[in-house]
């Protein structure tokens, strides 16, 4: 049936005819069907489709190219301009993918402490690999707390055609989780249509805060720069007369310098501060370049200048979700009852969370969000993320009697965090702990790490201690801390034979990073790894019996490799130790 009424449905339409195939998924694709048999469909844009994956399709006769669009005057001349624009702009930035005319944040703080933000973006697509990329308007939200609204989404070609904003092709998905994280935020997107290399493509997205969880946390962010040269990058906060706003900008420096203090305008209701970099170039990507905090011309902002609020925030909620219950503390104390030193119920409770405990992000707004999931409910439930694994292990040295504290971090991978001006925007929870009156981290999202290793990414960088309201600096180990020891022997027969031993010994963060990497490759892949390694020693080696040993999945026990390998002909004869000469005379 569901053959028959597609196939007399699709007889029926012409090439005129824009589709819209509802998906077994429960996903929309918006194409035309150019043929259809008894197993696929093909579309117009060369796709083909399995029959039994689409469950309906929904024909819609195409305007013809819109052409009321054509009729609004004031559209077709702002194409204009942003062509014109494109064009003079274009010709001191020869060869690059697209050209940015006009990227805009603003923010609009009300009376009552909720907020709009609204970003303008306005590009010319000179190659076909911005298509995508700016081929779609899109924004986020989370429901209960904030709402977005596209509200204008329009494509300009070179020959004066436009193509509005069409409402009933926007599209709301659901939250989706990707990976291991999972979140609540749903998406609002429009697919821009009759997006050309040429073509301007331009829209502005609001977003509405209306229910904030705190009217006081309020901390945009904005970068100047992106991959494409910017004509124009424009960002405003305007915030109540009463009420004071904090900011710390970040490289204006050279032609930028003077733009770094912003410009201010006031009235008897509100005060407006704004900041303007016009022909700034395009970001040319390389190997092993700084992150784009570090290098970017950017500033942040806040409504408040210390962390004492945030401090106190999180400390409440970290204080009462690490507390252990008494089932909690029971089995905490079972782990630990073989162990005779601090050190040793640290290192018990540390591998248990890690081996027992998986990494799996469920965030459900601000309290799972921030403050992260109980400690007694992250340990019935075997998996938790950073916030919430750190929370137990809080939870379980409070048990034991040691102390501990959360901290918040962005991990060696990320920018520099700049703590000039408070935020909450941090991208990693791990643990500080005080043994003997010594204090250091631990980071118990990671499987592999024998104690007291913790993974390099945490290194060199500071953190935020909740309980002690204070930043600390998590060191980096000392060399001996974090060392590989290698050690060759050679046997050698009189026959020229040979028996070649490797043997290699790790401590720290190597020792872990190794370990994970040989839990990762079957054991086929680790066979030819060991086999380098001889070969390294002796290209002959490839012919010869090779026996390793593979590093420990235990991460509670120290990781070693080793393997014995005998080339068949290491060594030859240097013949008779007679030696000879020449002499000559003047």
């Amino acid at each position: 049936m569901f053959g028959t009424a597609i196939l007399l449905l699709f007889a029926a339409q012409t090439s005129a005819s824009s589709e819209t195939l509802k998906m077994r998924s429960g996903t929309d694709i918006h194409a035309g069907v150019s043929s259809l048999d008894a197993g696929k469909l093909l579309l117009e844009d060369g796709r083909s489709l399995p029959r039994e994956d689409v469950l309906e399709i929904q024909f819609a006769m195409k305007k013809p190219e819109q052409a009321a669009a054509a009729a609004d005057h004031a559209a077709v001349q702002r194409g204009k301009d942003l062509f014109s624009q494109a064009e003079e702009f274009g010709k001191r930035h020869q060869g690059t993918d697209g050209l940015v005319l006009l990227d805009e944040g603003e923010y609009v703080v009300r009376d009552d402490g909720t907020w709009v933000e609204r970003t303008r973006f306005a590009g010319r697509i000179l190659k076909e690999a911005l298509k995508q990329s700016w081929g779609e308007a899109a924004g986020y939200f989370e429901e209960g707390r904030e709402r977005v609204r596209i509200v204008k989404a329009t494509v300009y070609h070179p020959d004066g055609k436009v193509f509005p904003l069409e409402p009933e092709k926007i599209k709301t998905s659901k939250p989706q989780g990707q990976a291991l994280f999972f979140t609540e935020y749903h998406t609002i997107s429009y697919p821009l249509p009759q997006v050309e290399v040429g073509s301007i493509v331009e829209w502005e997205i609001e977003k509405e805060t209306y229910n904030p969880f705190r009217k006081d946390f309020f901390f945009p962010r904005w970068g100047f720069q992106s991959a494409s040269p910017v004509l124009v990058s424009r960002f405003s906060i305007t915030v109540p007369k009463s009420q004071k706003l904090f900011y710390a900008v970040r490289n204006f420096t050279g032609p930028w310098k003077k733009q770094a203090e912003p410009r201010i305008i006031s009235d008897e209701k509100a005060r407006a501060y704004s900041w303007e970099l016009r022909d700034v170039p395009q970001i040319v990507g390389e190997p092993l370049m700084a992150q784009y905090w570090d290098y970017a011309p950017g500033l942040k902002a806040a409504l408040f200048k210390d962390w004492d609020r945030i401090f106190d925030w999180l400390a409440q909620m970290y204080k009462e979700r690490s507390n252990p219950g008494t089932e909690l503390a029971q089995f905490a104390l079972e782990l630990i009852k073989d162990c005779r030193t601090d050190e040793e119920k640290t290192a018990a409770i540390y591998h248990y969370i890690q081996k027992q405990v998986r990494y799996v992000a469920v965030k459900m707004g601000v309290a799972s969000g921030w403050g992260g999931y109980d400690a007694n409910l992250t340990w019935k439930r075997r998996y938790g993320c950073c916030i919430d694994k750190a929370l137990l292990f809080t939870a379980m040295l409070k048990a034991a009697g040691i102390y501990s504290s959360p901290v918040l971090l962005d991990t060696n991978h990320a920018a520099d965090h700049d703590f000039r001006v408070p935020d909450i925007w941090f991208e990693h929870a791990i643990t500080y702990l005080k043994l003997a009156g010594r204090g250091f981290f631990l980071d118990s999202t990671g499987y592999d790490y024998r104690y007291p290793a913790f993974p390099t990414m945490d290194h060199g960088v500071k953190a935020l201690n909740v309980f002690a309201k204070d930043m600390e600096m998590v060191e980096a180990p000392k060399p001996e801390g974090n060392s590989s020891r290698y050690e060759y022997s050679a046997r050698l027969s009189s026959a020229g034979d040979a028996d070649v031993g490797y043997s290699a010994r790790y401590i720290g963060a190597r020792e872990g990073e190794l370990r994970g990497y040989y839990k990762s490759i079957k054991e086929s892949e680790q066979k030819k790894v060991f086999q380098n390694r001889v070969n390294e020693i002796s290209p002959s080696g490839i012919r010869s019996r090779t026996t390793p040993s593979r590093p420990r999945a235990d991460s509670s026990r120290s990781a070693s490799l080793g393997s014995s390998t005998p080339p068949p002909t290491w060594g030859s004869r240097a013949g008779n130790p007679r030696c000879s000469g020449t002499s000559a005379t003047a």
